[in-house]
């Protein structure tokens, strides 16, 4: 009796065994065909995010060629300037904004004059860091980072030196958020310039009508923020020409400190944020946009959330991230 009572057991030990390894293993394929179905998905809207981005690049060009076509001036009121209310698409929804890269400080204006800069911008940024209540220090260092001779030799020694070394550009910006690994830069003092720099081919003009306050103060000799936020006109400021803003400023004391020829009403840099929301999951991507008499072309592209790398941020909008976002030259 012992004997078939003891088999008995086993049997039924093995059959639970068996039980226990096959629902297993059925737990296993239904976990590795839902990784497979959401990898899947994952990728179409993936490819999908990028179709709505490029096609949000063909809306931004169209409008930025009509406004080339009607010889106004670019402020914040522009068609161009207006943002792209939510659209339902399949899967989800998608929204634009487009902002004027000319209002910014172009960094790489400080580079040196063989590689395109002009040192009439340098007291600008001075002034610029001043008015922000940053390190005066950081204008040096960002001129010693675009210095091909300085980059290599001084300023190498004191990258290489610090606890996770690497080794300055010496070269023009190719993203803003490179500014962040300049020496003296740490995240505060980025998010305070984020919405008042950019990276762009050396020698381009600034835009007076949508230059922030801070920025128009450090254009102007002895100007008060008084006096830049009336020249700024609430960001309503409409000036048909550069001329017409220099008349502005006998009334108020103050005095260009740059010459009228690195300034502009119009621009030739466009910043294009596209918000794309497909199943739930958000893509964000930025699109740097030239516009000239030949027509339009995008020059870079990145992806991700971080609202420091919009560049050309309200003015007033805190910030503070660090950047982590995938550029990509655009081809």
């Amino acid at each position: 009796m012992n004997a078939p009572s003891r088999q008995r057991g086993v049997a039924l030990l093995v059959a639970l065994l068996v039980v226990a390894l096959a629902v297993i293993l059925v737990a296993a394929l239904l976990d590795r065909g839902e990784l497979a179905h959401a990898r899947t998905r994952n990728t179409l809207r993936g490819e999908q995010a990028e179709a709505y981005a490029l096609g949000l690049e063909t809306y931004a060009a169209q409008g930025l060629i009509a406004a080339l076509g009607s010889n106004e001036p670019d402020t914040h009121a522009s068609p161009w300037a207006q943002p792209l209310p939510p659209q339902e698409v399949p899967g989800g929804v998608i929204r634009a904004t487009m902002q004027d890269l000319g209002g910014c400080f172009n960094l790489n204006n400080l580079a040196p004059a063989a590689l395109g800069g002009d040192p009439a911008w340098r007291p600008v940024f001075d002034d610029l860091l001043a008015a922000l209540a940053l390190d005066p220090g950081i204008a040096a260092a960002v001129e010693n980072w675009l210095d091909p001779e300085k980059a290599s030799v001084v300023e190498a020694a004191r990258y290489l030196a610090q606890p996770l070394p690497y080794r300055p550009r010496g070269g023009p910006f190719a993203h803003v958020s490179e500014l962040r690994l300049v020496r003296g830069v740490d995240a505060a003092a980025y998010a305070k310039l984020a919405p008042h720099v950019c990276a762009l081919p050396p020698g381009t003009r600034l835009n007076l009508n949508t230059a922030t306050p801070a920025l128009l103060q450090a254009l102007l000799d002895h100007a008060t923020p008084a006096a830049a936020q009336s020249l700024w006109q609430n960001g309503a400021a409409r000036y048909g020409s550069v001329a017409e803003f220099v008349g502005q400023l006998a009334p108020l004391g103050v005095s260009l400190r740059v010459p009228s020829s690195l300034l502009d009403v119009r621009s030739g840099y466009f910043l294009l944020r596209g918000d794309i929301v497909l199943d739930g999951v958000p893509f964000t991507c930025f699109s740097v946009i030239e516009r000239g008499q030949g027509g339009v072309r995008v020059l870079a592209r990145s992806r991700g959330a971080d609202d420091v790398l919009a560049v050309a941020a309200p003015v007033g909008a805190d910030a503070a991230a660090d950047p982590a976002s995938e550029a990509a030259t655009a081809r």
